[in-house]
């Protein structure tokens, strides 16, 4: 097809016509958030960065998805709708259409339809003729253990003071306010930042990391490659490391589920070097750090048992 793209392995489903391609995808999933506008947003945001995951900023089309209770007050579909609305409208898309059913649990999610040239797509799997090169993401992992917290503050606070006694209440709320933004923040941000500075040639691979977690991701990054990666840095949102380790959830090892998480990106030094992808990110004001290295090998992943732990307060 002339991309040399394999469009079966990348983060949304590519249909090429002639120089160009449509980039499609759906996302949906159950609430995390209570506010119906918060979760609007949520569910746009992850419905569309699989797109910009590949470097396809136009979209064309999106429709909304929605599972509805029989007695879910009107006010809550419509902050919905309203949400998805609000969040799509920061680069120039809107609501096209959609379907809604009736469902004994709520659901949300989009259906995302993107244009771009052939030659602007960038794959998740790493193609280089580089030998080694760094990894960096944009942002903090450590959403599923941030909205546990959430709920059980909202649910069980005497459970809270239980299992982390030693936890202050203002860290847990700094930690699901820092989780919030995540969500809510695009990753076509990314995406308009290799576009304006011409980074594409010099990106090996990206993806954005989701529900399977960040090693998962990686690991799809170097199947079937001569590549191994190795991480030696995590950027997390600020404290979830204990309330990890509290709940069970493995995110040192690289395994928690995320939500509308971080672009990931395998950086060709032949084309560009690691201080000048800090330096034009930093000058976007967009958060990014560099986690790892690729080199040499047959796929394998390793995540540190001592990794760097960066805690992330902020991102906006």
């Amino acid at each position: 097809m002339g991309s040399g793209l394999d469009y079966s392995a990348e983060d949304c489903a590519v249909k090429p016509i002639g120089n160009k391609i449509l980039a499609t995808n759906v996302d949906i999933f159950t609430p995390i958030h209570d506010d119906p506008i918060v979760q609007g947003e949520i569910t746009a945001c992850n419905a569309t960065n699989d797109l910009f995951a590949m470097n396809v900023i136009d979209i064309i089309m999106y429709l909304s998805f929605l599972g509805v209770p029989v007695d879910q007050p009107e006010e809550i579909t419509q902050g919905l709708i309203k949400g998805q609305r609000n969040f799509l409208k920061q680069f120039g898309a809107d609501i096209n259409g959609g379907h809604t059913i009736i469902n004994p649990w709520p659901i949300s999610g989009g259906i995302v339809v993107g244009i771009a040239d052939k030659k602007d797509l960038i794959p998740k799997q790493l193609r280089t003729t580089a030998d080694t090169g760094d990894l960096f993401i944009t942002k903090p992992i450590g959403i599923q253990a941030a909205m546990a917290i959430y709920r059980i503050q909202k649910d069980e606070d005497n459970v809270l003071n239980e299992l982390f006694p030693n936890v202050k209440k203002v860290t847990l709320d700094k930690m699901v306010d820092t989780a919030v933004e995540v969500m809510r923040k695009s990753n076509h941000e990314v995406a308009h930042i290799i576009r304006k500075y011409h980074l594409r040639n010099g990106i090996a691979s990206m993806t954005d990391i989701t529900g399977f977690g960040l090693k998962q991701h990686i690991e799809e990054i170097v199947q079937g490659t001569q590549f191994d990666i190795s991480i030696n840095t995590l950027p997390i949102i600020v404290g979830t490391d204990k309330i990890s380790d509290g709940l069970g959830y493995d995110l040192m090892g690289g395994c928690a589920a995320e939500t509308a998480g971080p672009m990931l990106l395998c950086i060709d030094p032949n084309e560009i070097e690691h201080d000048e992808i800090l330096r034009v990110f930093h000058k976007e004001k967009v958060p990014i750090w560099s986690i790892g290295q690729y080199f040499k090998g047959n796929g394998k992943v390793t995540i540190s048992q001592n990794p760097k732990i960066i805690q992330v307060e902020k991102i906006n």
